[in-house]
């Protein structure tokens, strides 16, 4: 929970958090509670699994080519 509890000091800073609608190891409930706890994160669910694939591949792609400067 050490994140969630100090989600707080990210207030300032952009994020995207990226996770797999077909995870079973680590629910989307974590995700989902992380960026409510940080209100400039956005929360991408991709129809993957904790592996990834190409819906992965692609959504970090998008993430980081915004954050391009």
């Amino acid at each position: 929970d050490e994140l969630l509890r100090n989600a707080h000091r990210l207030h300032n800073i952009p994020g995207v958090l990226i996770h797999g609608r077909l995870d079973l190891g680590s629910p989307l409930t974590t995700a989902w509670e992380l960026q409510r706890a940080w209100p400039n994160a956005e929360l991408v669910v991709v129809d993957a699994g904790h592996t990834g694939g190409d819906a992965t591949r692609s959504a970090v792609l998008a993430a980081t080519n915004r954050f391009k400067g």
